[in-house]
């Protein structure tokens, strides 16, 4: 019975035979997915890398400041689905980017140019902070000037005035 049941549960029904026929079929499919691996052309993760590029240089039409990959507009999101489909379906990134300038215009473009640096959110509280350390600077010279610096001394070779309140 143990010997029937073994039989059976091979593909092919013999034992020998069945386990030739289901290697086949799994190296028939390796190889498949090697050739068809190969026809695309690109690893998943560098199609990937791809998406993520391409979304980095593009800007949600709805409002032109913010990448696609960043952006939560609705927009954003249909333009994200439809880059990975084109990248799949092996367009160029020349391309795609082509086909975004003639639906919404160049500046659907990001320009590297007017990407701000990494230092950007640093120069107002640059600036803030230079601004307090002038203004303790000043504040401790004016404090530490004495008044009577300030006041004319008396020299002895000036005539005295007269008291006004003594004539009367």
């Amino acid at each position: 019975m143990a010997a029937e049941w073994r039989r059976s549960s091979v593909l092919g029904g013999e034992t020998g035979r069945g386990r030739v026929v289901a290697n086949a079929v799994v190296l028939g499919f390796a190889v498949a997915g090697l050739v068809a691996f190969s026809a695309a052309g690109e690893a998943p993760f560098e199609q990937k890398a791809r998406v993520q590029r391409i979304e980095n240089a593009v800007l949600a039409p709805c409002c032109y400041t913010e990448p696609v990959s960043r952006h939560q507009s609705e927009i954003a999101v249909k333009m994200r689905i439809e880059i990975a489909k084109w990248v799949a379906e092996g367009r160029t990134d020349q391309e795609i980017l082509d086909t975004y300038v003639r639906q919404y215009g160049s500046k659907v473009l990001v320009d590297p140019r007017t990407i701000p640096g990494w230092w950007t959110p640093w120069v107002p509280w640059l600036i803030v902070i230079l601004g307090v350390v002038f203004g303790f600077w000043l504040l401790r010279r004016w404090h530490a000037r004495p008044v009577a610096a300030a006041l004319p001394l008396p020299t002895t070779g000036t005539a005295e005035l007269p008291d006004f309140d003594d004539e009367e």
